[in-house]
């Protein structure tokens, strides 16, 4: 593990609780370990019925899954609706500033995900992070049903991050907690699978994939 992680302010700015999980759990675990602070922001309320309905329960395993990866949950206050990520990208843009201003690195979520308010957020970032402005590394993960269900199939990794056994371990666990949102492929066991497909990329048990688009030395 590089040391640059010690002592490093991480910002992870997701969509929905999972999102953490399923796009860099391990990784978080990883960096966590090193010594790096980790900061998990959710920046949206889910606006669909199943969302809704299972709200605080949602952000009671977001921020139990956090603490497992070993990092911290922050809820945006107040939240913006998921249909409002695109069209009003300059609130969530406003509202993100402060965490991003304090951070060192950024992780987020691939702009050219199905999902529109995981390109919202991922707009948002871009736009805080514009390199004349402020400097931050910025790190764009997958989500599977997102990322890999768009028409066109542009994600290309170029940054990998072995991981340990025990790191994924956790990282399942922690998806485990999200038992109501379990669909073919986010399932704990599926997020062990990717990470070995992801490993056997690099010749490794495991790993978690990204694609590094702003970097400074």
């Amino acid at each position: 593990m590089r040391t640059e992680w010690t002592d490093r302010k991480v910002l992870v700015v997701i969509a929905h609780p999972d999102d953490e999980t399923l796009g860099c759990g391990g990784t978080v675990r990883k960096i966590t370990e090193a010594g790096a602070e980790v900061t998990v922001i959710l920046a949206l309320r889910r606006n669909d019925p199943r969302g809704r309905e299972n709200w605080d329960r949602l952000i009671a395993a977001l921020h139990e899954a956090s603490g497992l990866l070993g990092a911290q949950a922050v809820v945006l206050d107040p939240l913006l609706w998921e249909p409002q990520a695109e069209p009003e990208v300059h609130l969530l843009h406003d509202a993100l500033l402060p965490w991003v201003e304090a951070a060192d690195v950024v992780f987020t979520h691939w702009p050219g995900d199905v999902n529109q308010a995981h390109r919202g957020v991922a707009r948002a970032i871009e736009i805080a992070t514009r390199p004349f402005r402020r400097r931050r590394d910025v790190y764009l993960f997958e989500i599977p049903t997102s990322t890999d269900q768009a028409f066109f199939q542009t994600y290309s990794p170029n940054t990998w991050f072995a991981l340990t056994e025990s790191q994924c371990k956790v990282a399942a666990r922690a998806m485990g907690l999200y038992q109501g949102e379990h669909d073919p492929g986010r399932t704990a066991g599926d997020l062990l699978r990717r990470q070995e497909m992801r490993g056997a990329q690099i010749g490794v048990a495991y790993a978690e994939a990204f694609v590094v688009i702003r970097r400074f030395e």
